[in-house]
């Protein structure tokens, strides 16, 4: 039995702020990046709030963070305008006077200048900054990042948009932290498996995980698939030897570890084995092609889609007969594999791929209910289908059906 020792966590939260998350307006996207982030350093948030733009909830949040962490982040409210008061208020918590920065003023001047526009007075505020601080660049935007020191602890400022927080924790934030803290991140293994439920994996594994000691396993379910999300000290051998033994219980159902994507997955095996692809979608409307030309270079292999959604579209470009459609259905196993191979014919691919179901909440039948869809896959030496019975919303059905399809294409180019 393997025994694994416990380490020493740094105390570090998150403050999220803005009034346009708090009603929903707009959705929180930078506490998930953040915390996974961080937690890959081996300091995951302790606590993450969210709070208004009201200058005295801002200042009680960070002054009730400051008492209990070590590390304190806070996202949003650096931009110019009146209801962004972030640097003020950490500024009043930390006793710091505000200085113009010359250099960000002038980063802001040129921007305006560039755009042929008048410069705002509020550009100003946007160059006021706490005295001592660490300014990060913003290599895609204006609103810098800022670290100030408070003793041996560190509040670190990030702009909302993502795009922008994204670029300076990657470039400005992790070098402060690998050279300020002794960081001893967990190692963790993820395994990204589809077309089986959380529970049924749990059963699978549940045998293999006692025989370790002090592990910490997460099971992340989503309408793409469930991830399983392994914790532990970074030790090389105890990595393989764990990996071996889930992939053994697994097998059929991994499309992937770690950071991995379907569609990257399926991109790599294309390029290898230098394989083309179309796709004729009717119930995904685009879903199959959207998440294949998400990986650049995806032109390589992948040579077009259309969304075959009317049976007079189906029998256009998608090539399916008029009988098929009379006698089986537009949602049949005998449609999507003449959708695979008509795509196939007409965009001269390796690989076709036809997709048609019931997304709901109409349009079932005794026969076929809501949630049905059927996969075809058609290549030069196989034709093969899948029948899946969804459930959820009309968008949880329609995205389910996507990754089964992608799943599916998967397997079949492995087995080529």
């Amino acid at each position: 039995m393997l025994i694994l020792s416990k380490k020493i966590m740094l105390n570090t939260y998150l403050i999220v702020i803005g009034d346009e998350i708090l009603s929903g307006r707009t959705q929180d996207t930078n506490s998930h990046y953040i915390g996974r982030r961080l937690e890959e350093l081996g300091i995951a948030p302790k606590s993450i709030i969210t709070i208004g733009d009201e200058k005295q909830v801002i200042e009680q949040a960070i002054t009730s963070m400051l008492e209990q962490g070590d590390i304190i982040f806070v996202c949003g409210g650096l931009g110019p305008t009146p209801d962004d008061n972030t640097i003020i208020c950490v500024a009043n918590v930390l006793k710091r006077k505000l200085i113009l920065d010359e250099t960000i003023l002038g980063r802001v001047e040129k921007y305006f200048a560039k755009q042929g526009r008048p410069i705002p007075e509020l550009a100003t505020k946007q160059a006021l900054i706490p005295q001592g601080a660490i300014i990060l660049d913003n290599p895609v935007g204006q609103a810098p990042g800022i670290i100030l020191k408070h003793g041996k602890k560190s509040v670190i400022l990030l702009p909302g948009v993502p795009i922008e927080l994204e670029k300076i924790f990657e470039t400005g934030v992790l070098p402060f932290l690998h050279d300020n803290y002794s960081l001893k991140p967990d190692f963790t293994l993820t395994i990204r498996t589809t077309n089986i439920p959380e529970m049924e994996i749990v059963d699978k594994i549940s045998g293999a995980l006692k025989n370790y000691k002090q592990i910490s396993v997460a099971y992340l379910p989503s309408t793409f698939g469930v991830d399983v999300k392994i914790s532990y000290i970074k030790d090389k051998k105890i990595h393989t030897q764990l990996e071996k033994e889930l992939t053994t219980r697994l097998k059929q159902y991994i499309y992937g570890h770690n950071q991995e994507t379907i569609e990257g997955v399926i991109g790599n095996l294309c390029r290898k084995k230098r394989l083309t692809l179309s796709v004729a979608e009717s119930c995904t409307g685009g879903l199959v092609a959207d998440k294949v030309t998400d990986v650049p270079g995806s032109s390589e292999y992948f040579i077009g889609g259309v969304i075959v959604y009317s049976n007079k579209v189906k029998k256009l470009f998608g090539g399916v007969k008029d009988e098929t459609l009379k006698k089986f259905g537009a949602v049949s196993k005998e449609t999507v594999l003449e959708l695979a191979a008509g795509i196939r014919e007409r965009f001269n691919t390796d690989i076709g791929i036809g997709v048609s179901g019931i997304a709901g909440p109409t349009g079932a039948t005794e026969k076929k209910p809501v949630g049905i869809v059927y996969i075809g896959i058609v290549t030069k030496k196989a034709r093969n289908y899948e029948e899946h019975n969804f459930s959820g919303t009309r968008r949880m059905i329609k995205e389910k059906a996507a990754m089964a399809a992608l799943d599916l294409l998967r397997r079949t180019i492995k087995e080529l």
